[in-house]
């Protein structure tokens, strides 16, 4: 099973995790401010980071899934 994320999908995962952040995590008005300030700006779609970003979500993504097939594998059918 091969599962990509594309750049918008990532961006609002970002996103989502940015304001739960920010709103759950005590921060000062300025902090939580400065926090959002960096994802719009500089986490925005089609700039540098954003692709890392999205390259490394895919790549761990990936992994983690070749991991639990492997995992399943060996696994006893009666310990589900």
């Amino acid at each position: 099973m091969d599962v990509r994320f594309n750049e918008e999908e990532v961006n609002e995962l970002l996103t989502v995790l940015v304001n739960r952040m920010a709103d759950e995590a005590g921060l000062s008005d300025k902090d939580r401010a400065m926090l959002k300030n960096w994802r719009s700006k500089t986490m925005r779609p089609g700039r540098d980071d954003m692709l890392e970003l999205v390259q490394k979500v895919n790549e761990d993504f990936a992994q983690q899934m070749a991991r639990r097939m492997r995992s399943q594998i060996r696994k006893p059918d009666w310990l589900d």
